[in-house]
C-alpha cells in the first residue's frame, strides 16, 4: 500500500468521470470498486479509499454538451506543463483547453493526440494525484486504443518515454527510466477506423466476483475475466456506458 505516491512524468497519476446521473453512478461504484464519496463542492465528487483520494465523478455544468457516451478522462502527470504543452504541438498535438489553475490542487490542460483522442495532463501542487495504490478499488494501468500508429511516438515525444513494441501483439509499452507508465493498443482495422479511447484499470482482489458484480448493478461485461501474463482482467461498463477494466495483478 503507498501513501504518498510520486508519479513519473506521463504516468496517468488522476481520473474523473462526467456523469449524467450522480446518485446513480456513486451507488455503482461504492458497491463495485468499494469507493467512498465526499462533497467537494459544486458537482465534483471525490471517490475514496480509507481516505486517500483516487478519482472522482462530476456532473457536467448545465449547458455542456453531453457525450453520447461518457468515458474516464485519464491525467498524464508533468513536472512542466507548458513545456509538456508546448511539445503536444511540437509533436503534432492539439491543446484542446489551455492551462486551468486550480488553487491548491495543481494546474491542468486537455489535449489531443495526432489520433484525435483526448486525455488531460497534470502538474500537481497539493495534489500528485492518486493518492493510494496496491489495494482493491485503486488505479492500476491504462493504456489508450488508438487508430494511428504513430500514437506511441508522440507521448514518447511529449514525455521523453521509451517506446517498446511488444511482441506478437499490437501494443506499444511507454517507459520512465525502464519502468513502464501506460501503454497503447494499435487495436487492428477496428480501432483504426474508429476512435481512440482511454481505459482505465482499477485493482480488485477477485476478477470474476467483481464482474459478476457489475452486472448485477447495471454494468455490462464486455470482456469476460481471462488470465494474461499481468493477472486475471475484464472489461467492463457502468449502468450509463462509461468503459473501464478490472484486474487481480500477477504477484
Amino acid at each position: 500500500m503507498t501513501h504518498s505516491i510520486a508519479y513519473a512524468p506521463g504516468a496517468p497519476a488522476w481520473l474523473d468521470l462526467p456523469v449524467r446521473d450522480l446518485a446513480a453512478a456513486q451507488r455503482f461504484y461504492a458497491t463495485v470498486l468499494g469507493w467512498e464519496f465526499t462533497d467537494d463542492g459544486g458537482p465534483y465528487r471525490t471517490a475514496r479509499l480509507d481516505g486517500r483520494r483516487v478519482a472522482a465523478l462530476y456532473e457536467p455544468a448545465d449547458g455542456a454538451p453531453s457525450a453520447e457516451r461518457p468515458a474516464w478522462t485519464v491525467y498524464l502527470a508533468t513536472g512542466d506543463l507548458d513545456a509538456a504543452l508546448t511539445a503536444v504541438r511540437d509533436a503534432g498535438g492539439t491543446v484542446v483547453t489551455g492551462r486551468d489553475d486550480i488553487p491548491g490542487f495543481g494546474s491542468t490542460a486537455v489535449v489531443q493526440d495526432p489520433a484525435g483522442t483526448v486525455c488531460a495532463f497534470w502538474q500537481g501542487t497539493g495534489l500528485a494525484g492518486s493518492e493510494i495504490s496496491g489495494v482493491p478499488g485503486a488505479p492500476a494501468w491504462a493504456e489508450v486504443a488508438s487508430p494511428a500508429p504513430a500514437t506511441a511516438d508522440f507521448f514518447a515525444a511529449v514525455f521523453g518515454l521509451t517506446a517498446e513494441r511488444l511482441p506478437g501483439i499490437d501494443f506499444t509499452s511507454l517507459a520512465h527510466d525502464g519502468a513502464p507508465v501506460f501503454g497503447v493498443y494499435g487495436g487492428g482495422d477496428r480501432v483504426r477506423h474508429g476512435t481512440g479511447a482511454w481505459l482505465p484499470y482499477f485493482a480488485v482482489a477477485d476478477t470474476d466476483k467483481t464482474a459478476a458484480l457489475a452486472e448485477q448493478e447495471g454494468g455490462t461485461v464486455l470482456r469476460a475475466p481471462a488470465d494474461s501474463p499481468y493477472g486475471r482482467w475484464a472489461m467492463l461498463t457502468d449502468p450509463a456506458g462509461a468503459h473501464f477494466a478490472v484486474a487481480r495483478p500477477a504477484d
